[in-house]
């Protein structure tokens, strides 16, 4: 599973010291790090295995390998066994023969012990290098069960986070259902639930209050959100691209979206009693549509503002920790 790192290029907040917002957006970029360390652990951990397993492979063929040189080389040694017994018979005729026919057998004997001799030496390396092949492969084997073992281990944990966005995604869901045909939508996207509400949900054109049918879904939400504290939250503010007009004290769309997200960041906190150490707001203004037409339809469904929920990954990342 994947993360998507957030850049936010203004962060504004109308009410929360500068130094409180730093601080916020330190530990936001330090869980995109670390979540990008996450994947790369994991990404790394899964090749290591595949090369395991590889070489693992590729012992047990040279073990195969070796055993059958192995039962070769004790096959020679038999019969250089029998032609040692040879020899011993020629020995004893030599001592019956002449001085001629001594030394040639004699000659003879010799060859066939230095014979012996050779294949004894080349016997005795081939079982060196299969014992040194076969502790190698022994130490690889018990690595390769522990890397194993961690790999289980992180699946696991994965596979209990995505069963734990499921289930948040649910309980959203059921939370905000009465609100899910008038511009909301509950969504799973890498590792994440998306509650994405549209302006007509929230707020009047160009304004930064939220109406009370909003106010409505908002506390809902804050609800949910207080029965899961271990559940970080990101306001995202999103507009079209139409340049903002008249005289107002909102700059541009960036200012728009900024304090439309702090707006309803101050609604989930201070109504809905969510502890604010756990919310970040932002503002995206145009640069982020879901819709590229340019159509008014398009433009409808790129004024909204995105609540996104990320479950924690302090299990994860202290696995990850304990590999390094």
């Amino acid at each position: 599973m994947s993360f998507k790192v957030v850049t936010v290029s203004l962060f504004l907040c109308a009410c929360v010291p500068q130094r409180k917002l730093d601080d916020l957006q330190l530990k936001f970029d330090a869980c995109a790090k670390s979540k990008t360390d996450c994947d790369n652990s994991l990404t790394y951990a899964q090749e290591n295995l595949n090369k395991c397993n590889d070489i693992n492979s590729q012992l047990k063929v040279k073990i195969v390998e070796l055993r059958a040189d192995s039962l070769e080389c004790f096959t020679d040694l038999e019969k250089l066994k029998k032609l040692r017994e040879q020899n011993e018979e020629l020995s004893e005729k030599i001592i019956n023969n002449n001085r001629y026919e001594n030394e040639k057998l004699a000659k003879e004997l010799n060859a066939k012990n230095e014979a012996l001799k050779q294949k004894e030496l080349e016997l005795n390396d081939k079982e060196a290098k299969l014992m040194e092949s076969q502790n190698k492969n022994r130490d690889l084997n018990d690595d390769l069960k522990k890397r194993e073992a961690k790999v289980a281990e992180l699946q696991s944990i994965l596979k209990a986070k995505d069963s734990s966005v499921r289930a948040l995604k649910e309980k959203i869901q059921k939370a905000l259902l009465g609100f899910q045909n008038q511009g909301l939508t509950v969504e799973t996207r890498n590792g994440k639930v998306y509650v994405s509400m549209e302006e007509k949900l929230l707020f009047k054109s160009g304004s930064t209050t939220v109406d009370p049918k909003g106010q409505s879904a908002l506390l809902e939400l804050a609800k949910a959100l207080n029965q899961n504290p271990d559940v970080s939250i990101l306001v995202e503010g999103h507009t079209d691209n139409v340049p903002m007009s008249g005289n107002t004290a909102i700059k541009d769309n960036l200012d728009l979206s900024v304090l439309r997200a702090t707006s309803i960041t101050r609604i989930l906190t201070t109504q809905g009693a969510v502890d604010a150490k756990r919310i970040t707001s932002a503002g995206r203004g145009e640069h982020f549509p879901v819709d590229n037409t340019n159509t008014p339809e398009g433009r409808a469904k790129n004024r909204r503002t995105e609540i996104i929920l990320t479950p924690k990954l302090d299990e994860l990342l202290s696995i990850l920790g304990g590999n390094n």
